[in-house]
Parts: C-alpha cells; sequence; structure tokens
C-alpha cells in the first residue's frame, strides 16, 4: 500500500511540475526578452518551447511506458518460469509417488502370491504323502501346476518328486502302492519346463518295472542300481546320465540320445537300443546278452571289457568303438556297420562272431580268432558265465 500510495504522489507532482513548466516554462527560459503583451514572434517562441517541452514529455512518457512494460514482461517470465519449475518438481514428486505406489502393489501382490502358492505347495505335499492312490496324483499334478507357475519353485518340486518315486519305487522298500503315482511322477518330471538346474535329478536304486517315458528331459539323471525291466524310453535325452551298475531287461531306447552316459557295469539281456545317439558312451565292464543296436551312432563309444553275447550291430556306426578285451561271442556285426580292425584285435573274437562281409578273410583277424579260441582259459576271465 505504501509503494501505491508513493507511487501516487510521485505521479501528480510530475504532472504538476509538466504543466508549470508548460505554462511558465518560457518566460523562466526567456523571460528577458518576454514581455506582458507578446507580439506574433514572441507568441511563436512561446509556443515553439512548448511545443519541444510537450514532445520531451511525450518522450519521457514513451520511454517509461517502454520500460514499465519491460520490466513487467521480465517478471511475469520469471514468474512463468517459477511456476514451470514448480510444476516440473510437483510433476516429478508425483511420478516418484506413483512409482513407489507400484511397487509396493507389486510387492504387496507378489507376498500375496508367495502365500497362495506356499499353501498351495503344502496342500500338495499332504496329498502326495497320503496313502490314496487318487490323492497321491491330485498332489502330483498340483505340485507340477505349481513348477510350471513358480520359477522359484522348479528345483525343488523337480527334488520332491523325485524322492517320491525313490521312496516308492525302491527295490528294498515295503511300501506296496500302485504304480499308477510312480508313473504320474515320471510323467511331470518328463514334461517339465526346460530350465536351469544346478543338480542331477536322483533315481538311485529305483524300480521302473514296465513304466514309459516319452520326449523327456533326463540329462544328468542318477538312475545307478536301477531295475529298469521293460522300461520304454521314447525320444529322451539321457546325455550324460549316469546308469552304472543297473539291470535293463527287455528295455527299450527308442530315438534316444545317450551322449556320454555311463552304463559301466551294468546288466542288460534283451534290450533294444533303436535310431539314437550314443557318442562317447561309456560301457566298461558291461555285459550285455541278446541285446541290439539298430540305427545307432556309437561314434567313439568306450566299451571295454564287456560281454556282447548274441548282441548285435545293425547299421550302426562304430567308428572309433574302443573294444578292447571285450568279448564278442556270438555278437554279429552287420554288412553296414564299421568296427575298426585295430579295435576287433584287442578284443576277444570266436569262430561265432560275425563280421561284416569287408572284414571276413582278413588274415589278422583269422589270426586273431585262432589265438582266442584255443588260448581262452573260462576260469581266467570273468565273462565265461555269459560267453
Amino acid at each position: 500500500m505504501v509503494i501505491i500510495a508513493t507511487s501516487t504522489i510521485f505521479v501528480f507532482l510530475t504532472l504538476g511540475a509538466f504543466i508549470l513548466l508548460l505554462w511558465k516554462g518560457p518566460w523562466w527560459a526567456d523571460g528577458d526578452h518576454l514581455g506582458h503583451g507578446l507580439t506574433p514572434g514572441e507568441g511563436a517562441v512561446v509556443t515553439g518551447f512548448r511545443t519541444t517541452i510537450v514532445a520531451f514529455g511525450a518522450g519521457i512518457l514513451a520511454a517509461g511506458s517502454l520500460t514499465y512494460t519491460h520490466l513487467n514482461h521480465k517478471q511475469s517470465r520469471a514468474s512463468f518460469l517459477k511456476s514451470q519449475e514448480n510444476f516440473t518438481e510437483q510433476a516429478e514428486l508425483t511420478r516418484e509417488s506413483l512409482r513407489q505406489s507400484e511397487k509396493n502393489s507389486a510387492q504387496q501382490a507378489e507376498i500375496s502370491r508367495e502365500g497362495q502358492v506356499t499353501e498351495r505347495y503344502v496342500s500338495a505335499i499332504r496329498l502326495v504323502a497320503s496313502d490314496n492312490t487318487t490323492e497321491q496324483l491330485g498332489g502330483i499334478y498340483s505340485l507340477e501346476r505349481i513348477m510350471r507357475d513358480s520359477a522359484k519353485d522348479h528345483n525343488t518340486v523337480v527334488e520332491v518328486l523325485a524322492a517320491f518315486i525313490r521312496q516308492h519305487a525302491d527295490q528294498d522298500s515295503a511300501n506296496k502302492i500302485s504304480s499308477d503315482p510312480v508313473q504320474a511322477a515320471l510323467d511331470v518330471l518328463a514334461r517339465r519346463p526346460d530350465r536351469e538346474e544346478p543338480f542331477e535329478i536322483d533315481l538311485r536304486r529305483v524300480v521302473l518295472t514296465g513304466c514309459t517315458i516319452k520326449n523327456a528331459n533326463l540329462r544328468k539323471v542318477n538312475l545307478r542300481n536301477a531295475n529298469l525291466s521293460d522300461v520304454f524310453f521314447q525320444e529322451c535325452d539321457l546325455s550324460h546320465s549316469n546308469i552304472t551298475k543297473a539291470t535293463l531287461l527287455r528295455c527299450r531306447f527308442s530315438k534316444c540320445t545317450l551322449t556320454r552316459a555311463e552304463l559301466d557295469d551294468s546288466t542288460l539281456i534283451a534290450t533294444t537300443f533303436y535310431a539314437g545317439k550314443a557318442h562317447e558312451l561309456s560301457a566298461v565292464d558291461a555285459a550285455f546278452t541278446g541285446c541290439r543296436f539298430a540305427h545307432v551312432e556309437l561314434e567313439n563309444a568306450f566299451l571295454e571289457s564287456s560281454t556282447f553275447h548274441r548282441t548285435g550291430f545293425r547299421r550302426s556306426d562304430l567308428k572309433g568303438v574302443d573294444f578292447s578285451d571285450a568279448c564278442l561271442f556270438g555278437a554279429n556285426f552287420s554288412a553296414q556297420s564299421n568296427p575298426q580292425v585295430d579295435s576287433l584285435l584287442r578284443s576277444h573274437i570266436f569262430n561265432s562272431t560275425i563280421l561284416p562281409k569287408a572284414l571276413q578273410g582278413n588274415v589278422e583277424i583269422t589270426e586273431r580268432v585262432r589265438q582266442v579260441e584255443e588260448g581262452w582259459d573260462d576260469t581266467k576271465h570273468k565273462h565265461t558265465a555269459m560267453s
């Protein structure tokens, strides 16, 4: 209010001074030459002076108006920028508040989801632990749903299912339970999502008689000491699997991958391998009786000290296979198979061994057969029982 009053007084004083200057200015400036009765010439001088004063005043007024307008514009611009800055800060605060709200909502949703998963998991475990077959099946399929919905629980569910199979398909188990839940657990493991698993599936000592396993990811599965009688594996990946000291009676492997799998010290009777890949398969000290390899890639397999009693190799790739000290009594190599001579010369070949026509009559092979037939001592070879 004080500033407004001061400005008003200044304006009136200035206006009064301007009027006074117009009135008395000519006489103040040149009073000695102007009388009280003005001649036309003196009137022209007074008029010119007053015109100059008016023009000067108009110029000052225009300059003041421009200055005022500039200052007002500058102030308005500063106010606008400040308003923009405040708006930006407020918008950022609003966005941050929204982000925090969304984060809190997501955390609450995750906590809620985790709680629901935990409840479902506990319920599924109770069903799996039941003695009722139907309830066990329901629990197994509930665990499958949990495994698919929650990647965090994937490994836990896999280990639980493997433990269930070990418990209910153990050769030393006293549980007399339907094989349906065991088959269901195998099916769930077979079709589990493809995720990284930092462990092997532990199925040691299981008895999976008559089970069918299709399209299963069984990489690094541990089937040590397992009984796999009449088990049908179809299009399964058994790479790097451990099947040592296992019993495979009438087992079938159709279009399976056994790359770097281990069958050491295992007993295989009437087992068939068809159209699969078994590169670098290790079957050391294994006993094959009446088995069949058909269209199988056995490149660089390790078959040392194993027995192949009446076992056939039909159209199988035997490049680089090591038959050192292997007993090939009654083994049958088709014309399309390609066992290497140097490997056969380190094995035990008999007259009953059927070799490809390309190797029949080979001098070194014939001599090796003679040596084996003449020098075979049943008391020195553990393959005698088979051969």
